[in-house]
């Protein structure tokens, strides 16, 4: 195979068939650079703030385009608190303090601010006074990716709180509050960041680059081919050349 690949008429069967398939990278390339210049952003107007009601009820599940949009709200500090280990500020390890605020008659956790690992905390102060917030609101972590026996509470996750504040219902998610509103020395702002804009590729595009790849990698497989081909038959007429 390799002798008859060697003489002049395939390698320059083989030099057309690198220049086709350099021409198809070339329009994939192409084609992926359309896709990512045709590219849609999703954005999300996160900054306005809007009642929690008018994008989430209780029990029921945060839309992904909700997630890191700011709200308002009103409710109830109750008293009820947790302590969300494992959360870094500004280098330093510590926790979150966590507390339930009863709105609209169902749990809802409320970041209210960041603690040194150190700290303690016994009680916070409750009330039946109804109160209006506002923050920013973050979707429900995965409560199985907390490792409750070996590290202590390290996710907020409303599948967890639920049973631990013996909730009737509950909201899918949680807020980061803008200020501090309880009065526990070293709590510090939690800050909380707009979230990125979801980008859409033009997967048409993209289809038609693998493709071109696709008609690439058969240019040069047909060269094998026939190369194979012409192989094939020159031993087929030695063999019937032999007595």
């Amino acid at each position: 195979w390799w002798r008859m690949a060697r003489q002049p008429k395939w390698v320059a069967t083989l030099l057309a068939c690198v220049a086709l398939a350099v021409g198809f990278a070339l329009l994939a390339q192409w084609q992926v650079s359309r896709a990512v210049m045709e590219a849609s952003v999703e954005a999300v107007d996160s900054e306005t703030m809007v009642p929690i009601e008018s994008i989430l009820e209780p029990m029921t599940p945060q839309q992904l385009s909700d997630g890191g949009r700011r709200v308002s709200f009103e409710g109830a500090l109750d008293g009820r608190f947790v302590l969300i280990s494992g959360k870094v500020l500004n280098g330093v390890e510590g926790q979150w303090l966590v507390a339930n605020v009863m709105s609209s008659e169902s749990c809802l956790p409320v970041v209210f601010g960041w603690l040194p690992a150190s700290a303690t905390v016994d009680s916070i102060p409750a009330s039946d006074e109804v109160t209006a917030w506002w923050g920013r609101l973050v979707p429900s972590d995965d409560v199985l990716s907390s490792d409750f026996q070996d590290t202590g509470r390290t996710v907020v996750a409303a599948a967890d709180l639920v049973n631990v504040w013996e909730c009737e219902s509950i909201f899918d998610g949680y807020v980061i509050t803008d200020e501090i509103t309880l009065n526990i020395p070293g709590l510090v702002i939690v800050e909380s960041r707009p979230p990125v804009p979801n980008t859409v590729l033009n997967w048409l595009n993209v289809f038609y680059a693998l493709e071109w790849i696709a008609f690439g990698g058969f240019a040069l497989y047909f060269w094998y081919r026939l190369v194979k081909d012409a192989v094939e038959r020159e031993l087929e007429a030695l063999a019937e050349t032999q007595p």
